[in-house]
């Protein structure tokens, strides 16, 4: 019986082991992207004035990285509707996905054939 009671215990103790080696990667991974952006940030020369306003990164016609946004209002395989501070944004294309989507910034991916943006009514 005893034997057991160890086999459970060494269970256990591995679980926990692994949840903090989780827990202390993703928090090494945050702070490694938020470094790159505030390194990216810097070496872009961005002032505070710019820092607030809706930040577009299009690599390719493949690839779009939007940060500042408040909300998705629409999203389809055609089109993904954004809104910001003080615009709409729409990315128009096919085949669009978001491939992740953060608090303040997502990343589309697809066939992207059009970005426009218009003044938010308000």
């Amino acid at each position: 019986m005893a034997g057991l009671r160890v086999k459970k215990h060494k269970k256990s103790q591995e679980k926990k082991d692994l949840y903090k080696q989780v827990k202390r990667t993703e928090k090494r991974e945050k702070k490694e992207y938020t470094s790159f952006f505030e390194r990216l940030t810097d070496s872009l020369s961005l002032t505070g004035d710019v820092a607030g306003e809706m930040l577009l990164y299009l690599a390719g016609s493949h690839c779009m990285v939007i940060r500042n946004f408040s909300s998705v209002t629409e999203y389809t395989a055609g089109k993904i509707r954004l809104k910001t501070k003080q615009y709409e944004l729409c990315v128009e294309g096919t085949c669009l996905r978001m491939e992740y989507f953060l608090p303040e910034e997502i990343r589309v991916v697809g066939e992207i054939t059009g970005v426009s943006y218009h003044k938010a009514r308000g």
